[in-house]
């Protein structure tokens, strides 16, 4: 048990600072609640305990509550290639917020002490420990048929009244649930909100439902797990959905894979990715049809970067190629990192590094014999060249 909880020494403790019989019995009711659900999870009573549980001061935190700070940095950042190499598509952004210190260390806290101490489903495959990447291709090896699907705005389709009931249905009490998710999220629209809704003192007239609600935002350390336990109901419904056709399921954040390994045909894949754009907008979510793809048989089968058309996953010749000539480059005494990263348009030698180094971690997870072998060419490079 990682937070263990006894009821006879709250009970004495409370006592002794002069809490009532009454106070005490709704503690330890909530208390049992919660251990019912997961052993492993913390005991947090209120706003004021989490609070003491993380070492932060309570003011800031309601602030955030009653929307009347944002607080967070907010940036834009390129998105990536894809990981094999492959022409980019038009260079797009992506926003990330970054939390401001206090409420960062919060975010940590409730994602390392209550999120990840709950499963996601079996289908999910991102921000998991022991999960990754080429596990969920893994799923979809010697596939015959190929469908791949993308949700619009992942994480900000995603509202804080289903990240209030991931904490609900850990036993939390609703007071403390609904902050949690105003914790864990950020409006959309942010200004400064308005001092009468921000009080919480309902003189706008308007029930809950009807305000702005925020979403998860891209960077907080709690969006990751929330997405995932969130999605915990649609994976159950879709992995049945697709089992039911003869189709396998996996969930890597927002990119949704199905395969078979026997015969089948486009008109049946596109008839599954309807039932599940219904199960996507159950929840709110919205298919990126742009993305949804359909491979057939005989044609080459790239999922999250990796080939699973044959019985293990593979990395793509095209990603091999490019990892291949940045290390002859950096390694070549006619060429050196000063003029490979001037070439290849690279902002610094340290981001260059670790774009390589990236790559290189991510062919050692697919293929740890050539993941080996790059490894030992990049560390051979001079940098000071």
């Amino acid at each position: 048990m990682r937070h263990p909880w006894s009821s006879q020494q709250f009970r004495l403790g409370a006592l002794a600072a002069g809490r009532s019989e009454a106070i005490i019995a709704a503690a330890e009711s909530i208390a049992r609640d919660i251990k019912r659900r997961n052993e492993n999870l913390p005991v947090v009573l209120t706003l004021h305990h989490l609070a003491h549980l993380v070492d932060v001061p309570i003011e800031p935190l309601q602030k955030i509550i009653f929307r009347q700070i944002d607080p967070y940095r907010v940036y834009r950042v390129k998105k990536r290639g894809t990981p094999n190499g492959a022409a980019a598509p038009p260079r797009k952004y992506r926003t990330i917020c970054v939390p401001h210190p206090q409420l960062m260390r919060l975010q940590r806290w409730i994602a390392q002490n209550i999120l990840n101490e709950v499963a996601p489903h079996d289908a999910s495959f991102a921000f998991t420990p022991k999960r990754n990447l080429v596990g969920a291709a893994w799923r979809h090896t010697e596939a015959r048929w190929l469908l791949k699907m993308d949700v619009r705005h992942f994480f900000e389709s995603i509202s804080e009244r289903q990240a209030y009931w991931v904490f609900r249905t850990l036993g939390y009490t609703a007071l403390l649930s609904f902050q949690m998710a105003r914790l864990c999220t950020r409006l959309t629209q942010h200004g400064v909100a308005d001092p009468r809704r921000a009080a919480g003192r309902g003189h706008t007239g308007l029930p809950y439902w009807q305000h702005p609600q925020g979403h998860l935002p891209q960077g907080a350390p709690t969006s990751p797990m929330l997405a995932n336990l969130v999605m915990r109901s649609f994976d159950r419904r879709v992995e049945a959905l697709a089992q039911s056709t003869g189709w396998g399921y996996s969930r890597y954040a927002d990119d949704l894979a199905f395969s078979r390994r026997d015969g089948s045909s486009r008109g049946a894949a596109m008839h599954l990715a309807k039932a599940v754009e219904h199960e996507l907008a159950l929840l709110g979510l919205v298919s990126h049809r742009a993305k949804t793809s359909v491979v057939p048989p005989g044609a080459r089968k790239v999922l999250l970067g990796v080939l699973v058309d044959s019985t293990r996953p593979a990395l793509t010749r095209a990603f091999r190629n490019n990892v291949e000539t940045h290390l002859y480059a950096l390694t070549s005494p006619k060429i050196g990192a000063a003029a490979h990263r001037a070439k290849r348009g690279f902002a610094s030698s340290i981001g260059m590094r670790r774009h390589i180094e990236g790559l290189i971690a991510f062919a050692h997870q697919v293929d740890r014999a050539y993941g080996a072998k790059l490894y030992a060419q990049f560390n051979d490079i001079d940098w000071t060249r």
